[in-house]
């Protein structure tokens, strides 16, 4: 109440004709835009931390809800396992002849007339086995020598398989003439090499900033805080669960967690990438755009190494290019990605979409280097 009352008594006295003091009226003036521009700017700043707050708590709620989805499908597998090894141990506390009954019991179990379970008595055996037909006999020796197989595995878990005596005998005839092959050792030795690229077309300088401005761009940690979590200072961890919510369908968490892994390591070209990715499936076109070319400038040098990634973003800038109408870009961008890429059918084939929409004949179907925008 204090500003407004200073604020209309600066107003009023500036709209004051008996005010002839031009000094007087230019300081008032100043004053005012000033104190305007203060109040505006707190406020922008106020809504941005509030902002910035509600990111981070959206962000925090979607890890927490994973982590718990996570832990549930814990305890499912440990009751499972726990319920298996239960059963395990209540079979080998058996003796044979249970473990024969449970196991004819459960590959066939006994009927009688009317549907009732037959008993295991004598005389209810006897006259089962008189109804028997051949096969039925055939049958029951079948289940019989697999249950056998069963309780020697089960006697023996770690012993291996004895070969037969024929079988050996047999082997060992048929080396008897030349005998066996003698061992012999080979050494090969490689040039240490990062990339598949011969050595007459190896750039080893560029290949070794390239290696070198990735793996220090990864390992960047922010400074611990109050504020976050062990995890939320790694830009790789941030990374791996941006993916888990992109292949959950929630696209802006995915956003959230991209972005603030690259308030930490801002120069990691995957991130962008990534992010873009998640703008195009939003229609946020040129947002896209803007993180696909910021990736090609960290894609530098351009080796072997990081070929695929630039396809992979020009294609991508493309892509927004086309939603954005601008057709002539993403002709340029899909045919740097195809001289990239040679053999990609997909590429070639939007190429040549691109080209009919825009009535760009190409002499002998050539898309190549000759007619790439740079």
């Amino acid at each position: 109440s204090t500003q407004s009352t200073g604020e209309e008594a600066i107003w009023e006295v500036v709209g004051n004709p008996e005010a002839r003091d031009a000094a007087t009226r230019r300081d008032l003036v100043r004053h005012a835009i000033e104190y305007h521009e203060n109040k505006v700017k707190a406020e922008v700043e106020e809504r941005a931390k509030v902002k910035a707050e509600q990111n981070r708590q959206a962000l925090r709620t979607a890890m927490d809800q994973d982590s718990k989805e996570r832990e549930r499908i814990e305890c499912v597998k440990q009751a499972e396992r726990d319920k298996v090894a239960d059963e395990m141990n209540e079979w080998q506390q058996l003796d044979d002849g249970e473990r024969e009954r449970k196991y004819l019991q459960s590959i066939r179990p006994q009927t009688g007339a009317g549907g009732e379970q037959a008993s295991d008595t004598p005389a209810d055996v006897s006259s089962e086995t008189t109804v028997k037909t051949a096969n039925h006999i055939k049958e029951d020796d079948e289940r019989a020598r697999k249950f056998d197989k069963i309780k020697h595995n089960l006697a023996n878990p770690l012993k291996p398989k004895e070969p037969e005596e024929s079988k050996t005998d047999q082997k060992s005839l048929l080396w008897e003439s030349d005998g066996p092959r003698k061992s012999s050792e080979i050494s090969v030795s490689f040039t240490e090499r990062y990339f598949p690229s011969a050595a007459r077309e190896s750039l080893k300088a560029e290949e070794d900033a390239w290696i070198e401005k990735n793996v220090r761009a990864q390992s960047v940690i922010k400074p611990a805080d109050g504020d976050t979590k062990d995890e939320e200072r790694n830009p790789m961890w941030l990374c791996d669960k941006a993916g888990v919510f992109y292949k959950q369908g929630n696209f802006p968490a995915a956003i959230n967690a991209y972005s603030e892994a690259i308030k930490i390591s801002p120069n990691l070209p995957k991130l962008y990438i990534n992010r873009a990715s998640c703008y195009i499936v939003l229609n946020l076109f040129e947002d896209a755009v803007t993180d696909c070319t910021r990736a090609l400038d960290l894609l530098t040098p351009p080796v072997e190494g990081n070929r695929m990634s630039r396809v992979r973003t020009l294609a991508k800038r493309g892509s927004a290019y086309c939603q954005l109408g601008s057709f002539q870009d993403a002709l340029s961008d899909y045919r740097l990605a195809q001289k990239l890429a040679p053999d990609d059918q997909r590429l070639r084939e939007d190429v040549q979409l691109l080209e009919n929409k825009l009535n760009i004949s190409v002499p002998n179907g050539d898309t190549s280097a000759a007619s790439v925008a740079t």
